[in-house]
């Protein structure tokens, strides 16, 4: 027989709750423990947090600047000039200043001179064929007792095409170049004159398919003197920046008297079989900042081989002309061709005396469509015109004047903001559109005068004329045309605010 003992069973039950209930507590006990760890773990990292200030663990040191080996140079995606430089540690900045320094004597400052940087990274705006210098100096940090850089540190950029050579001072061109083997190559090729150099050129030299840029200094330029066999050839790209030339030598007598004259022999690889047999120049051919004075004759000539150039340019040059001995050539003559695209733009051309002739003159036949384009263009911006051409033409190329949508190509005439003063016949206009109406016209705020007085019936009211609506007639006051002074007079109101002609010789519009 069994018997319950209800005592025990009361002590067990009473034993297992007061179990539990140290269980409980010694649970709740870790917890609230570990709640208390948190908080006390977030409250010092909260405190520190607030108090925290970076050590690089450099102190009571005079600091050095970055190593200019090591300042790197980039471009970013909207062209601007991207300096960088490894991190001085202990810094408190950097003292930094970008220059460009084309004239080393006189440097320009590329936003805020001695700016304070706090970072290693500076962005700045960006030019074409310009060098360039940055100075960075380390500052001092007062909290950790460093000194600021005793020197600063300098770093180089140039924007400018590397120059394969440097051609010395006095050189005959023509011999240099007779005793220079051109290395072949797809790339561009930069030829440098050095400042202020002395060059003659005494006989032709033909580049035939390289790819040259000659070059001076962007400042100081250098200067070529032709002798009456002189010409610069090819029948490839080709620039000529930065230089001053004297063609007073080069007969004018002699069809192929040209400071840019194509070569007899063109490339083979260019010749484009499937559209009517052009030779066409793929690669620009480009005059930028250069002084022509003395041309007896013309300044580009093809050598009345059947050249297509796809894109002719002249930017920021002054072409003076002699009295031009030629009534069926041009200053611009591509006798057997044409350039698709020609833009003249802030350049002053003027005659020393009244000619006949052309300014630029095409075949015939040339129009975009027949060398397998599918539109081109003439284009005037801002030039200053004297003289030029008389009582000749401005421009002749029936073909240009051709084309229309029927023909399968289109050429563009853009003409604005130039000053054309005693040019053309008084029919500036109307043989730049080659008389014809087809072309998609684009002009804007020409002034025309011719003989003292704003030529109204040729320019204004001529069929082909300048109807835009914008065209005017003003005196500009040239200073002095004899030495090639264009500068505006203040008489000129309307031209100032118009702001039309060469940028060099314009106030600003107030």
């Amino acid at each position: 027989m069994y018997y319950l003992n209800i005592n025990n069973i009361g002590f067990g039950l009473l034993n297992i709750r007061i179990n539990n209930m140290k269980q409980i507590s010694l649970k709740k006990t870790r917890l609230m423990f570990a709640i208390a760890v948190i908080l006390l773990l977030s409250s010092c990292i909260d405190g520190y947090m607030k108090d925290w200030t970076f050590s690089s663990g450099v102190t009571n040191t005079t600091l050095v600047s970055p190593d200019s080996t090591k300042v790197t140079f980039s471009k970013d995606v909207k062209g601007n000039l991207v300096v960088k430089w490894p991190v001085v540690y202990g810094a408190g900045g950097y003292q930094f200043t970008l220059y460009i320094v084309d004239d080393p004597n006189n440097p320009v400052a590329v936003g805020k001179e001695n700016d304070v940087i706090d970072g290693c990274t500076v962005t700045r705006a960006l030019q074409e064929d310009t060098k360039y210098k940055v100075v960075i100096k380390t500052l001092g940090n007062v909290k950790d007792n460093n000194k600021e850089a005793v020197l600063a540190s300098t770093a180089h950029y140039s924007t400018l095409l590397p120059a394969y050579a440097v051609i010395p001072d006095g050189t005959d061109l023509f011999q240099y170049f007779s005793n220079t083997v051109i290395p072949d190559s797809t790339n561009e090729l930069a030829y440098a004159l050095v400042a202020n150099g002395k060059y003659t050129l005494s006989g032709p030299i033909d580049f035939q398919k390289h790819w040259i840029t000659l070059r001076g200094d962007k400042v100081f330029h250098p200067t070529v003197t032709y002798g009456n066999l002189g010409r610069l050839r090819t029948t490839a790209g080709f620039t000529l920046k930065y230089m001053d030339f004297d063609c007073n030598a080069m007969p004018a007598d002699v069809t192929d008297a040209a400071l840019l004259l194509l070569s007899a022999n063109p490339d083979p690889a260019i010749l484009n079989s499937a559209h009517n047999s052009y030779y066409i120049i793929p690669k620009d051919i480009f005059f930028y900042k250069c002084n022509f004075n003395n041309i007896n004759r013309r300044l580009i000539f093809d050598a009345n081989v059947k050249y297509c150039l796809t894109n002719l340019v002249i930017s920021d040059c002054k072409i003076a002309l002699n009295a031009l001995n030629d009534a069926s050539g041009a200053v611009i003559f591509l006798q057997a061709g044409f350039a698709n695209i020609f833009t003249i733009k802030n350049s002053t051309v003027w005659g020393n005396t009244a000619t006949t002739g052309y300014f630029l003159r095409y075949n015939n036949s040339g129009r975009p469509d027949r060398a397998g384009f599918v539109s081109g263009s003439i284009n005037f911006f801002n030039n200053t015109f004297d003289n030029v051409v008389k009582t000749g033409q401005m421009g002749n190329y029936n073909g240009m004047g051709t084309a229309s949508s029927s023909s399968g190509s289109t050429v563009y005439l853009n003409v604005s903001q130039n000053i054309f003063v005693d040019c053309g016949s008084q029919n500036v206009i109307r043989r730049l559109s080659a008389g014809a109406n087809t072309m998609v016209k684009t002009l804007n705020n020409n002034c025309y005068w011719f003989d003292g007085a704003f030529p109204q019936v040729g320019e204004i009211d001529h069929t082909n004329g300048d109807k835009s609506g914008t065209g005017y007639g003003q005196d500009p006051a040239f200073a002095n045309v004899t030495t090639g002074d264009f500068t505006i007079g203040s008489s000129a109101t309307t031209i100032i605010s118009k702001q039309s002609g060469d940028p060099r010789w314009l106030p600003i519009a107030k």
